[in-house]
């Protein structure tokens, strides 16, 4: 249930981002495989809120909702968020996606994955005479879980609430979407 709570805040707040950008801003949505989804899809929503329109420059935040590959033992979701300084067509920023149990599934358990994954990358658009978009990104993942209790129940209160897993791997993630203008 908690889950659900988190969900339903996360597209309560994307929604209204886009009726408070739409006046003065291009939305874009895209479905993304890899990225800071790692094995999964997404779907996202993302603003681009225009710094200096003549030199086309550009920040972008973006919010989406999607789902673990189902090759992993438990059906996981995924919240992720981004931020990107777009320069015409690249972009250098940062994405964050954070695993949980999908609410969907029944019964909901705790997933065995990694709980947080940061995804620093450079990104390029390929655009179409459309208003459709292709956008390739590499950058390296950062994998973070939570720290369980002791066997005692308690926490270590001098421990970090996540711990860094310690390998960066490089990664890449692929975007179509399409531009509302």
């Amino acid at each position: 249930m908690c889950c659900f709570r988190r969900m339903k805040k996360a597209v309560i707040f994307l929604c209204s981002i886009l009726l408070g950008f739409n006046a003065f801003a291009q939305v874009n949505l895209e479905g993304q495989l890899g990225g800071s989804n790692f094995l999964g899809f997404s779907l996202n929503t993302e603003v681009d809120i225009a710094l200096s329109k003549a030199k086309g420059i550009y920040l972008s935040p973006s919010l989406g909702l999607g789902f673990l590959a189902p090759t992993f033992e438990e059906s996981t979701a995924i919240l992720r968020t981004g931020l990107h300084l777009k320069y015409k067509k690249w972009g250098i920023g940062s994405e964050v996606a954070g695993f949980t149990a999908n609410p969907f599934s029944n019964p909901p358990i705790r997933s065995s994955f990694i709980d947080l994954l940061v995804y620093p990358n450079v990104n390029y658009t390929f655009g179409f005479k459309s208003n459709y978009y292709l956008k390739v990104s590499t950058g390296a993942y950062f994998a973070f879980s939570r720290y369980l209790p002791r066997p005692g129940g308690q926490f270590n209160i001098d421990s970090p609430p996540l711990r860094f897993e310690g390998d960066v791997i490089p990664g890449v993630g692929l975007s179509f979407g399409y531009r509302f203008r």
